[in-house]
């Protein structure tokens, strides 16, 4: 284990969908189950990455939106409902962790650095997915937007998912797919790194990560303090 005062943070802040895990054949296939139980046209599947990242709500509304079809608030509530009974059927069919995760776990742990999972997905569903797929013990921390109320960008949902962890936000980085990770980042105070494998894509005039890594191994030498942010 690498000394503690040596290292640059104390924790990292992982995003889930698009980050830790590819999920998002089980994501766009449950909105698409609900959206046929209601006729609206499958969102096809060049188009599934809009269905990530901003929580269940507003995968609904983009999904019957695409189709063509705006929802009133009732309704919006009751095919959430649905679509997150559906999920919950389905959601370890074809979710995998992306190559490296495992290691890159492990490796920090080993370093003596705490992480901690920041996702717009429900916390249960989110820490379901972690334990199947292996993940769950090297994670100090889960905060979906149920847990505290709030979900990224807020800075909130960072800040409270570090204070549970017990770590101060100027020990911290957030690793995430979107520009909501960034954004989410900057609003609490952390750098932000953006991994290339996600679902995202970087827009020139929106918020900027402070690094880019192509891999979970180009991470390690970030915290370490061996690699400078960009």
């Amino acid at each position: 284990m690498v000394n503690g005062d040596s290292l640059r943070f104390r924790a990292v802040v992982f995003d889930l969908d698009g980050t830790l895990v590819d999920s998002l054949v089980d994501v766009a296939g449950a909105v698409n189950d609900i959206l046929a139980l209601s006729g609206v046209p499958a969102v096809p599947r060049e188009k599934w990455p809009m269905l990530l990242g901003e929580g269940s709500r507003r995968r609904m509304e983009a999904g019957f939106a695409f189709g063509g079809t705006t929802l009133t608030a009732e309704d919006l509530d009751r095919s959430v409902r649905r679509f997150q009974e559906r999920y919950a059927e389905r959601m370890l069919e074809e979710t995998r962790a992306f190559d490296g995760a495992t290691e890159a776990l492990e490796r920090i742990a080993g370093l003596g650095i705490k992480v901690g999972v920041c996702t717009n997905k429900e916390e249960r569903a989110a820490r379901a997915i972690l334990s199947e797929l292996g993940l769950v013990s090297h994670i100090t921390a889960v905060a979906g937007p149920d847990t505290y109320g709030v979900q990224k960008p807020h800075r909130d949902h960072v800040l409270k998912l570090l204070e549970a962890m017990g770590v101060e936000p100027a020990h911290a980085i957030l690793v995430g797919d979107s520009v909501h990770d960034i954004e989410a980042a900057h609003n609490a105070g952390l750098p932000a790194v953006y991994v290339l494998w996600g679902y995202g894509h970087l827009d020139p005039r929106g918020a900027q990560p402070d690094h880019v890594i192509g891999a979970f191994a180009d991470l390690v030498p970030i915290l370490k303090g061996q690699a400078p942010l960009q």
